[in-house]
């Protein structure tokens, strides 16, 4: 059923990170978060750094067959590349468990914060949610994860919740994840002006 592959799928992710948590600041940890950067923009038969990871965590019934790369496989793979990124640097805790954001569109509201760049903000995450192909959004969403790393004073990013939604997405139901992005990035900066306009009208 559709909620036991949420469930699993973000168990998998949650495993994974348990795993890599506790010896991120340590040189072991380093290595592997980097390795896992480095495979950034490879396909997953060109990036053997991330294989042990992968499919020593993945359920069998989770694991491609020769060359073709599951969607479980896939959603995995583009999660982990978004988590090394935003530990690129970070000798702090991750605290996503602390403050759990509803998907990924409210992780990237943050860069909203500041007037000058909501627009060119704006414009770079409804390019994100309109591109044409998985590849093409993975792409972006991943240089939507550099600003938010660079810019935001306490990212927080709920990875098993968006190796679901990559999941998903690449089932045919991307027009109901992206809407749901797009619903949590925009909405509580709209209220104010949404007040104004109704007192003027």
């Amino acid at each position: 059923t559709m909620d036991e592959e949420r469930k699993s799928i973000d168990a998998v992710m949650r495993k994974i990170i348990a795993e890599i948590e506790p010896i991120k600041n340590l040189g072991s940890g380093k290595a592997l978060l980097a390795g896992i950067r480095d495979s950034i923009g490879k396909e997953l038969t060109n990036a053997p750094q991330v294989w042990p990871l992968l499919f020593e965590n993945l359920p069998e019934e989770y694991l491609g067959d020769k060359a073709r790369i599951t969607a479980e496989e896939n959603a995995i793979y583009l999660s982990l590349q978004i988590y090394a990124l935003m530990q690129q640097g970070a000798s702090k805790p991750e605290r996503g468990e602390e403050k759990p954001t509803r998907n990924i569109g409210e992780s990237l509201r943050e860069l909203r914060g500041d007037e000058s760049k909501t627009k060119a903000m704006d414009e770079r995450f409804n390019t994100m949610v309109t591109a044409g192909s998985f590849e093409e959004l993975s792409h972006y969403l991943r240089q939507m994860i550099k600003i938010l790393k660079a810019n935001a004073v306490n990212p927080s990013v709920n990875y098993p919740k968006l190796a679901i939604d990559l999941f998903w997405m690449q089932k045919g139901k991307q027009d109901n994840i992206l809407m749901d992005w797009a619903r949590a990035y925009y909405q509580t900066f709209q209220k104010n002006t949404v007040e104004k306009e109704s007192t003027n009208a």
